[in-house]
């Protein structure tokens, strides 16, 4: 099964595929060990700046060799990608989706701007499922102290129905991450407040995958009701970030004399693991 396949299925059974972004071999190793144990999708999601201390082309064939080795049903999505050089050197390393970010645009800049993208793509090879990115969601998974300015945060400011629908017919894209309320990363003392209204609304009117984007810090049940709202995909990232740091911070706290990295990094695999099967037991 490749990726559109099983978000066939989420769409299916009203469940939703995990999407986990990785910055270091810690977060990859965790996913694997994930993959074996529960045989569940995952998208692995490389952000601009995790793919350029990555590497796009070395995580490529990683997920490469996971796929053709191991038989996992793993993925890899280039996440937020604004730089069309970047959206190409995915493209030819094979990767299985692409999220191109213009959300900060006009709508009708961020069409022209995503056909664009979704052209380049189909170009080198139409069975790679390319992502828009619809409302103002901030940027960074990271921990703020306050709202992003302009992020979409009511409904009177959510992208509406027919303009998803004009959004996917104008740029031919098979996924959108619409602004429902959701914020990149996790705001100190705010409680995200998702339209789940506006996501079934969104689903009715475009035949596109809807994507739940700054999942980390809202709710489990929040988010069990998005997806039965209609979201498929659900992406976290600031979560496994704080796991990794606070696990690391204590096994340094705990072992000051230990330099041997695999030991001292271990328990950050583990903090990470806990996460992603966590996640994946809400997502269903």
């Amino acid at each position: 099964m490749n990726l559109k396949d099983y978000l066939d299925k989420a769409v299916q059974t009203k469940t939703a595929v995990g999407h986990f972004n990785v910055s270091n071999w810690e977060g990859i190793k965790a996913i694997r060990e994930v993959c074996f144990e529960l045989k569940a999708p995952i998208v692995i999601g490389l952000s601009q700046g995790e793919a350029e201390f990555m590497g796009i082309d070395e995580v490529a064939e990683v997920v490469k060799f996971y796929k053709n080795t191991y038989k996992l049903p793993v993925f890899l999505n280039a996440d937020h990608f604004n730089n069309l050089d970047l959206v190409q050197q995915a493209t030819l390393a094979g990767f299985d989706s692409i999220l191109f970010d213009a959300a900060g645009s006009s709508l009708e800049e961020n069409i022209e701007k995503t056909k664009e993208a979704v052209d380049l793509v189909r170009a080198y090879d139409p069975r790679i499922l390319v992502e828009g990115e619809l409302g103002y969601i901030g940027v960074g998974s990271i921990v703020r102290e306050s709202v992003p300015e302009g992020a979409v945060v009511n409904e009177a400011q959510m992208i509406t129905p027919q303009q998803a629908k004009e959004f996917v017919e104008k740029t031919g894209v098979d996924l959108i991450g619409p602004g429902v309320g959701n914020i990149h990363g996790i705001v100190k003392g705010y409680k995200e407040n998702l339209s789940f209204q506006r996501i079934a609304e969104i689903k009715a009117a475009t035949p596109a995958f809807l994507v739940l984007h700054g999942a980390s810090g809202v709710d489990n049940d929040s988010v069990k009701q998005a997806i039965q709202a209609g979201i498929s995909v659900v992406h976290v990232n600031t979560e496994l970030r704080l796991a990794w740091k606070n696990a690391l911070q204590k096994s340094l706290a705990d072992s000051p004399e230990e330099i041997a990295p695999y030991k001292v990094l271990a328990p950050s695999v583990e903090a990470i693991k806990a996460v992603i099967k966590e996640k994946i037991g809400i997502f269903g």
